[in-house]
């Protein structure tokens, strides 16, 4: 049971590193260059999206480019 969670866990493992790494990188890339509110939202929300598609796409891909 916990051999299979975590089998699946690593096969999404670009995306959680998109969505726990990446995205609050880039929500504090905006912070340092003073944005802090992207169309009413605060920036962390678009970077969560921004996050999530890229792991998606590293996933489908087999690569981050």
């Amino acid at each position: 049971m916990i051999g299979s969670v975590f089998f699946y866990l690593v096969s999404k493992g670009k995306i959680l590193f998109g969505l726990f790494f990446m995205a609050p990188v880039l929500s504090q890339l905006l912070n340092y260059n003073n944005i802090d509110i992207i169309f009413g939202f605060p920036n962390i929300i678009p970077c969560f999206v921004i996050g999530f598609f890229w792991g998606l796409y590293a996933n489908i891909k087999g690569q981050w480019f």
